[in-house]
């Protein structure tokens, strides 16, 4: 009719035509050479292949025959279906063949049969070629489906149009020219009688806004997140050329410099380790030292002389003690070039074992070593190496009775004596017993020779009676009046708590009962300790005077510098040889000891002298005989000794004073310079370290340490090279421009908080510090192109889970968190977006 539109109708015919001659072709038969098939008369015509202007004047001639063409597509149409069916009635039935995709490049050639031809159902979707009838292949027009009009083409692989202003929007081949506008400038109909007017500036204003938005995150995000791996590139090589710089340069520069210090060092040590053997021998090859030890040359008074030693050292300084051994005999041994095994002495019985240094056959360096240790002053602390075992045995101390009660005396007034009680200041229980011991606090040991030198020691009835009758004191200051009980007492009872009250009514000024009894517990804790130190010297010496190819010069050797360590008074030092020389009378019938026992200087004082038949000398010399003069003058004053005979033990009077020599024990002195004997150590004393053993041995130290430094710096600096692969940087080092940052969000009442290579962490919103843990830092997961960021092992849920926390990245210009959720019990999901994600395949997957 005129009123259509001739321009859009007259292409449509010519594609109705090609389109019957295509159909007729494939319903008909095949039929042999000789067969004649109508040749259609515009089969295979298609406008589009000619050139615009050969098009233009094509339709210029056309038009005017345009109702004369649709009569002939009529006929035509009538014609073909009139052969088709002679050729059915012929043959009894049809097949026709089509490709069975939507494009003619994808899919196979199919068969379709008759039953098949025509039956409501869309076999060949490219063509339609089995429902011409049906119109089941959609946008047919009376019942006849065109097939992919010659002016589609496919605008991708999968055989789907794409809106050209519309990169989202897929359209399959039967929406194609099917009369509805699907895209907003109307492309999907070019060649179809619609009118689709262009709408994409209305359509496409939102879309438009969020596409030039999503361009615009990319191209910063993707800047950012290359800029994010080139720094990650240029620290790993800078890591990397640091760690070659430090492994092939500044270690082995430095092993070099350290072992040329070491060699000074050595030669240093060398010359100390000269020095010191030098020393010793000028202080044993004194004579007059030697003649000291005359009177005690039996190897046994050997050993109690220096186990005396060690236990009135013990008793006048604690730094005397370490670890329960006797320092002076550890010192002594060291001088004397006895080197002790201490793992060797188990506390079993079995005595500690030794060797004699050879300069020639060990190392001089480290016996330098302790030389320089014993001049620092640090072999006197602990050191649980060597000294272990020994620690475990003076440990075994423990408190069979309570503390007495001293009334916070020392924080109160501040009041000291001269005692020093324990390594750690505190008072020490007059009760304290050992372990599995006697009566009398003594540990058992199996050794005889131990035994001989325990039981023997020449001051150890002096402290035992102190000992007895300062626990006793204690004991009675601690009774304290009970009135509520006053009326039930027997007579015999009340008897005894008026005597027991005398002790505290006897007109007694407090503050100096307080100080009494703080003197008397420090000193019974002083005795305790040098009881310890001499029990542990005990077992080395013993294993001294049992060693076979013992030579008494060796012995006598070690007590004399033993003697030197001790740092004890000539007084001192003459009391024990006098009293090894002249000991008191032992009780055979088990008697108690007394008063003369108690007091051994009645034995030599005054004192005497003795001549050697050989040689005529006199001994002790003379230095000793007047210092034990002195001793005796100091003897004269002993208070309480004798004064309780023929008392019951509930007669006691609790002294408002307690006086060096009360119950004949008094506290070892320590040897000042002014003493005789300070004169025949010089040699010792002089000791030091000089300057430059100083300076080489502090240069190999911070050598040493530097070393040690750059070892351990490589050791990270590796570490964190080949861990910083894409389970902790994630593709390509995209998050080392995230690393240790924390970001945030509010959702609800809480605040959420995520750090990167740190924790996940719930708090209340205004909450300053700590929260819920929600994971710590696990890895970066790479998923289709997706990130998904992971943090496990958090605080446990009550009657759940451990809490974990996932964070998936999309793509942003900045990193920041969008949303915050919990989808399953403790189980937390994020959303965030980041430049991190602005890759290639986001560029992809959103046709940027």
């Amino acid at each position: 009719p005129p009123q259509q539109n001739n321009e859009l109708l007259l292409p449509a015919c010519l594609a109705a035509l090609e389109n019957e001659g295509r159909w007729l072709r494939a319903r008909l038969p095949k039929r042999d050479s000789s067969s004649h098939v109508p040749a259609l008369p515009i089969s295979s015509f298609d406008l589009r292949k000619s050139v615009p202007d050969t098009m233009t004047m094509t339709m210029a001639l056309l038009r005017p025959l345009l109702p004369l063409l649709l009569l002939l597509l009529s006929l035509l149409h009538n014609q073909n279906v009139a052969l088709v069916s002679a050729a059915d009635s012929s043959s009894g039935s049809t097949t026709l063949q089509c490709a069975s995709g939507w494009t003619k490049s994808s899919g196979t050639l199919q068969t379709i049969s008759p039953e098949k031809i025509n039956d409501g159902y869309c076999d060949c979707p490219l063509d339609g070629l089995d429902e011409i009838e049906t119109g089941a292949c959609a946008g047919a027009m009376d019942g006849m489906w065109a097939g992919i009009p010659p002016s589609f083409s496919s605008s991708s692989d999968d055989g789907v149009f794409i809106c050209p202003q519309q990169p989202t929007l897929h359209l399959p081949p039967s929406r194609i020219n099917d009369g509805i506008c699907d895209c907003c400038d109307g492309s999907d109909e070019s060649y179809s009688n619609a009118s689709c007017p262009d709408v994409c500036d209305i359509v496409l204003a939102e879309e438009r806004e969020a596409r030039r938005k999503l361009e615009e995150d990319y191209a910063l995000g993707s800047e950012g997140r290359q800029a994010s791996i080139r720094q990650y590139q240029q620290w790993r090589e800078e890591l990397q050329a640091k760690i070659k710089m430090i492994s092939g340069r500044d270690i082995v520069n430095l092993e070099r410099r350290v072992e040329d210090a070491k060699q000074a060092l050595t030669k240093k040590r060398f010359g100390l380790w000269e020095e010191w053997a030098l020393a010793v021998d000028e202080v044993l090859s004194q004579s007059t030292l030697k003649e000291i030890l005359q009177s005690i040359m039996d190897v046994n008074k050997l050993g109690m002389f220096i186990v005396s030693l060690c236990q009135l050292s013990g008793e006048a300084s604690a730094d005397q003690v370490v670890d329960g051994r006797c320092l002076p005999l550890d010192r002594a041994s060291l001088d004397t070039g006895i080197m002790w095994n201490d793992d060797d002495d188990d506390g079993n019985g079995n005595l500690p074992s030794f060797h004699i240094f050879d300069a020639e056959s060990e190392s001089i360096a480290n016996y330098a070593d302790k030389l320089v240790l014993r001049l620092e002053g640090k072999d006197s602390q602990s050191d649980s190496t060597t000294r272990g075992r020994a620690a475990k045995k003076s440990n075994s101390v423990k408190r069979s009775h309570p503390e007495p009660d001293v009334d916070d005396f020392d924080d109160e007034y501040d009041y000291h004596d001269d005692d020093y009680i324990g390594d750690s200041g505190d008072y020490i229980n007059e009760h304290d017993d050992i372990q599995d011991g006697d009566d009398d606090g003594k540990k058992e040991d199996d050794n005889d020779t131990v035994k001989v030198l325990l039981e023997k020691l020449p001051l150890l009835a002096v402290r035992d009676v102190f000992k007895e009758h300062g626990r006793a004191l204690l004991a009675s200051s601690g009774i304290t009046d009970d009135n509520a009980d006053k009326d039930t007492e027997t007579e015999e009872e009340k008897e005894d708590s008026a005597s027991e009250d005398e002790v505290s009514d006897n007109n007694v000024d407090p503050m100096a009962l307080s100080m009494a009894r703080s003197t008397i517990s420090k000193r019974l804790g002083n005795i305790d300790r040098g009881e310890t130190s001499s029990r542990s010297a005990a077992r080395f010496v013993a294993a001294v005077i049992e060693k076979p190819s013992l030579v008494t010069e060796e012995l006598q050797s070690l007590a004399l510098m033993t003697m030197y360590h001790s740092k004890l008074s000539s007084e001192d030092i003459a009391e024990i040889i006098y009293t090894l020389t002249f000991p008191p009378d032992q009780q055979e019938d088990g008697s108690e000891q007394t008063c003369s026992d108690v007091r051994p200087w009645s034995k030599w004082c005054p004192t005497v002298t003795m001549i050697d038949q050989d040689g005529g000398k006199s001994y002790p010399p003379s230095i000793i005989a007047a210092a034990a003069e002195r001793r005796c003058s100091q003897r004269g004053d002993a208070v309480g000794v004798c004064s309780g005979e023929g008392k019951e033990e509930t007669d006691v009077e609790f002294p408002s004073s307690v006086p060096d020599g009360y119950y004949a024990y008094y506290a070892p002195k320590v040897r000042t310079t002014a003493d005789d004997l300070s004169s025949f150590f010089t040699a010792m004393d002089s000791m030091r370290i000089s300057g430059d053993f100083s300076i080489a041995k502090e240069v190999a130290e911070d050598l040493d340490s530097k070393l040690e430094s750059k070892r351990q710096e490589l050791t990270k600096l590796e570490k964190e090279l080949d861990s910083s692969d894409v389970s902790k940087y994630g593709v390509d080092g995209e998050l080392f421009i995230m690393r240790d940052s924390c970001h945030k969000i509010e959702s609800g009442k809480y605040e959420y908080e995520v750090c990167i290579f740190g924790k996940a962490t719930q708090r209340d919103i205004g909450q300053k510090g700590g929260g819920t843990n929600l994971g710590s830092w696990d890895k970066v997961m790479m998923e289709n192109g997706h990130r998904t960021l992971k943090w496990d092992k958090g605080t446990k849920c009550w009657n759940g889970p451990v809490r974990s926390t996932e964070v998936i990245v999309t793509c942003g210009r900045a990193t920041k968190i969008l949303s915050a959720d919990e989808p399953e019990t403790c189980r937390y999901v994020f959303t965030m977006e980041s430049p991190i994600a602005c890759d290639e395949q986001f560029k992809v997957n959103n046709s940027l």
